[in-house]
This record gives structure tokens, sequence and C-alpha cells, in this order.
């Protein structure tokens, strides 16, 4: 009775694993219907992999920077030994991923490629865009015999690039040669694309007429006035166009401000920019005034904006161009003596406008020089602090028949002090004094004054009108005249 509970058992086990093979059949026909993926090779692996380990770069995008340094760069850049390469990737577009490499050859050596590589790892097109070479190389003349001469050349290979928003890619180039002290510059600007199948194309030039280039310029009737920018409602100028020159410009919008037909004499455009980035982080809207004949440009000057140097700043603003082809506009250059004191001049300048197209400076209508310094008590505490006895500063040109440089001196010396400023020619030649303040007890006059302009600043602007009125130098509580002549005003 006892055993039998078993047997039942084992039947029971048999007939329902029976019923389970009768099902199988079921079960492997709906395994039929399961997408089993496909099966990735190796290679296509770590080809993903390395792509989603670069930094995924953002456009616009400049020359090369946020990238980091890899060292597995062989099997997807090339066999060549560099010192360093940086990389980094932009988004995957069309099955398409570009990638930046920045590559060090050697010390003397760096170049940037753009390679462009399909979703299974193989390169469809390559393009460099950057590099910084420098080099020298010696030519040798066979036939020299009696005389050797100095054929050593320097050259400097500079290429830069930047990628904007509409994912073009701008490539500069700037070549030097130095020969014998002589310096030969060839400078570049192209224009590429990544097309549908991933190769790199460069994108032509645009083509329409310069008629229609110019009427996308707003028509402004003269006279026409200018004292401030706003670009909201303004086209854009294409980087595309024949046009303009953008090889030495910024990546800054440039927008179609304005259109002047000067009557006889040329089409003037006016060009816009919101803002110009500067070294110190300073920023200026800009206006460009660029005269064309024939389609071709032919000058170009700033009307509106500012220019900014290590220790000098160059404002121009409230233009007026008119009727008689004339470009009426105040620039005030600002220099800095030091971090305590600054000279300003502003300059009331009139510019012409040539038959031919040329822009030339016809006057400067007004002159007027000034400076917090120009008091006797700051000024001899300022001379008094610095080394030495003899202190010079250059302060303002006047072009005339003789190119003219106002200066100022000042003498220090165990209490004495003498200050004067100076008019001197393009021959450093003096050709009149004022004495500001003199308070000279055992110095003798003769001794002390100035012979000549020490440590003269050479940054005349040729372009600038002659003077036809007097300069003015603000003093306290009166002004110092000067004529065109370089004569003070008693």
């Amino acid at each position: 009775m006892l055993r039998a509970i078993p047997i039942v058992c084992l039947l029971w086990l048999v007939l329902n694993s029976s019923c389970n093979n009768s099902s199988q059949p079921a079960a492997v026909k709906q395994n039929k219907d399961i997408n089993i993926a496909p099966i990735v090779p190796d290679s296509v692996m770590k080809h993903l992999d390395f792509i989603n380990g670069l930094t995924q770069l953002k456009l616009p995008y400049p020359n090369a920077y946020e990238l980091k340094e890899i060292k597995d760069y062989s099997h997807y850049l090339g066999t060549d030994t560099f010192l360093r390469v940086t990389a980094g990737r932009f988004a995957t577009i069309n099955g398409f991923t570009p990638v930046i490499y920045a590559c060090e050859i050697n010390d003397h050596e760096k170049r940037t490629f753009l390679v462009v590589y399909n979703d299974n790892g193989a390169e469809k097109s390559r393009l460099q865009i950057a590099a910084n070479m420098s080099g020298e190389r010696e030519e040798t003349d066979e036939e020299a015999v009696t005389a050797v001469k100095d054929t050593t050349s320097t050259e400097f290979t500079n290429q830069w690039f930047y990628i904007g928003l509409d994912s073009l890619i701008e490539v500069r180039a700037r070549h030097s040669t130095y020969v014998q002290g002589s310096q030969k510059v060839n400078t570049s600007l192209r224009f590429y694309k990544i097309g549908r199948k991933g190769t790199i194309k460069e994108v032509p030039r645009d083509k329409e007429s310069f008629e229609q280039y110019a009427d996308r310029f707003p028509e402004q009737k003269l006279p026409a006035t200018l004292d401030t920018v706003s670009t909201k409602e303004l086209k854009p100028v294409s980087r595309l166009t024949p046009y303009y020159d953008f090889k030495e410009e910024r990546q800054d919008p440039l927008y179609a401000l304005g259109r002047l037909n000067i009557a006889g004499r040329a089409t003037a455009l006016l060009y816009a920019r919101d803002t110009i980035y500067l070294d110190e982080g300073l920023n200026y809207p800009e206006v460009k005034l660029i005269t064309y004949k024939k389609g071709k440009e032919v000058d170009r000057i700033v009307v509106y904006g500012g220019t900014l140097g290590e220790h000098s700043e160059t404002i121009y603003r409230k233009c007026m161009v008119d009727k008689d082809a004339s470009i009426n506009l105040q620039e005030e250059d600002t220099r800095e003596l030091d971090s305590s004191f600054r000279f300003k001049t502003v300059y009331n300048m009139q510019y012409e406008v040539l038959p031919s197209g040329k822009i030339i400076g016809r006057q400067a209508t007004s002159i007027v020089h000034s400076s917090k310094l120009y008091n006797e008590k700051a000024c001899i505490k300022y001379f008094k602090s610095k080394r030495g006895n003899h202190h010079y500063a250059s302060l303002f040109h006047i072009r005339a028949k003789d190119n003219i440089l106002v200066g100022l001196h000042a003498f220090s010396k165990n209490g004495e002090n003498f200050l004067e400023f100076l008019t001197v020619n393009k021959d450093n030649k003096i050709i009149d004094r004022y004495t500001m303040y003199n308070n000279l007890k055992k110095q003798k006059l003769n001794d002390v004054k100035a012979k000549q302009m020490e440590d003269r600043e050479d940054d005349y602007n040729e372009r600038r009108g002659r003077l036809t009125c007097e300069a003015i130098i603000k003093l306290t509580g009166k002004e110092l005249h000067i004529t065109p002549g370089g004569k003070f005003v008693k």
C-alpha cells in the first residue's frame, strides 16, 4: 500500500512531461517573430567607443578650443607619429560625424585636420583647416663665383578656421616670407561645406552683379548723418560675396546699413556691426564707409565706432556725408600717460571722396587737446616722481607743409621745476616753444630747455587733412592756441 504512492507519482510526471512536449512547436513558432539585432563587427564597436569618448563641440566654433588629448589615434587619423594630438567631435548628421584633430608634429610645425567618418568608421573626407609652421631655407646660386649673396629666407605659415552656426567652414591663411629684411605676405580666405555624402567641398563665391548686391542696401539721401547704430531690421551681408573682403575681418555678423550715390564720384556702401570684441574686453559698434567704382572697391574709412591699442584709443562719431562729396567726422584720440593721466585730442575732420573713389583728408576744421595733468600742481607732482631730470611726452600731430608734432617737456631737480610745450618738424627741429611753468633758481634756462623732442612717438596719421585754423590746448583757466605753422599764439 505504501509502495503504490511513488508509482502513481511517477506516472503523473511522465504524463505531465508529454503534455509539455506537445506544446513546444507552438513556442518555437512564436520565437520566429522576435527581431534579433545583427552582429556588429568589433572594428565598428571600437570606432563608436572612440567617437563617443571625444568631447562634443558646439557651433559656432572657433579655431581648435576645448579639445582633449587622445593617445590611440593612429587607426583613425593615420600612421603618422605626432608629439601630441587633441581631438573633439561635432554632432552626427545624416550618418556622418566630423572630428577635429589638432596635431603637434614638432616644435616648428602644427596642423589641424577636419575628418568626416561614416557610421562604420570609414573616413569619407579630410581637410587641413589650421596650421602654424616656421622655418628657414637657403637658396644657393651655383653661377655665383666671385661674390657670396645672402639668400637665406625665413617663412611663416599661419592658417586658422571658424565654423559658423550655418556650418560654413571658413579657412584663412597667411604666408609670410622674409628675405634680406624685406617681407612678402600672401593671404587667402576659402569657404567649405560638408555635403550630404560626407565629402568636404569648397563653396563658390556669389555670382550676382554689383547692382543686385548694392540694391540690398537701403538708399539714403545726401546729406546723410550717422551717430548711432541699430542692426535689428538690417539684412546680413553674405560672407560669400565678392564685393567685400573678409580676409582681415573677424567673424562678427556684418549688415547692410545704407547706400549713398555720390554723383559723378562713386557709390558708397555703409556696413554695420553690432559689436567688435577687443583684447581688453571692450567693444564698439562699428560702421565702415566703402567706395566702389564699376563694382570694384576703391577705398574705405571707419565713420562710427573705435579702435583700441595697448595704451591708446580712437573713437569715431558724428559723421555727416554732404552733397559736395565731403565726409565730416569727429575723431577722438585718447592716449594713456600712465594709470593716473590721459591725453585727449578731438579732431573735427573733413574728408573728400575724389572722382576716382579714393578718400583723402581735406582739412581739420578744429583740433582741441586737453588733459587733467595740465595744471601746475599736477604737473610738478607727476614729473617729480619720475626718475631722471628730463621727461618728454608726444601729444598730437598737426598736418601742415611740414608734419608738426606737439610735445611736452618737463625738467625737475632738487625742487626746481620747468615745464614747456614744444612744436617740432619732421626733422625733429624745434619750431616754437611755450613755457607753462618756470621755477628755476640755480639752474640756467638755456641749459634746461629742450634741444629737441626725446622719446618721440611717430604715430602720425597721413590721412588727416591739413589744419585750417588754430589748434587749441586747454589749460587751467585759459586756452593756448597754435597756428597751422606750429607757432604758439602768445
